[in-house]
């Protein structure tokens, strides 16, 4: 597999230390969908879009994902107990939100880029986890790619989700 095209780390957090502008995104949002946000634990994972480490990348002062328009972004993942909420923010790109009951959602490791290429696919191994069933386009439904990195805390997230979407789909 290729190098991460990205450097994550992510952390538990409470819904207070979500860091603004995107606090105030998931608020706006959580009012649009009519979901309170007591008690909402999650992840905040950060992620350095570091230079590339080629000569022509180095040349021209490119980062290793050069469609990136941001030096580094912010990805919270909160657990509501009915909802997933996932929030970017990035000093190009802004922020926003995006919610799915859990319900309607799977999760699998990784990305979907490097299963769909299949094995021995030159795919960047950025570890994390995909989300599915947000609204799609041609009836297929959409994901949203986490990258979380390595560590405990992302281990913890991967595990709260996967138990938080068969928990809500297998009630009693």
């Amino acid at each position: 597999m290729a190098s991460p095209l990205y450097v994550s780390s992510t952390r538990r957090l409470t819904f207070d230390e979500v860091p603004e502008p995107l606090r105030a995104e998931i608020v706006a949002h959580a009012a649009r969908a009519s979901l309170l946000l007591r008690e909402v634990g999650g992840w905040l994972t950060h992620r350095e879009n570091p230079p590339s480490k080629s000569l022509f990348g180095r040349l021209f002062g490119s980062r290793s994902n050069s469609a990136d328009p941001d030096p580094h972004h912010d990805v919270v993942l909160l657990l509501h107990p009915t909802h997933v909420v996932v929030g970017t923010h990035g000093p190009v790109r802004g922020s926003s939100v995006l919610s799915l009951p859990l319900a309607q959602a799977t999760v699998a490791r990784g990305g979907l880029l490097a299963r769909a290429l299949g094995p021995g696919a030159d795919a960047p191994s950025d570890d994390g986890l995909t989300i599915s069933g947000f609204p799609g386009t041609d009836g297929r439904p959409g994901t949203f790619f986490v990258g979380l990195g390595a560590g405990p805390d992302a281990e913890a997230c991967f595990a709260a989700v996967s138990e938080a979407i068969v928990r809500i789909k297998n009630p009693g």
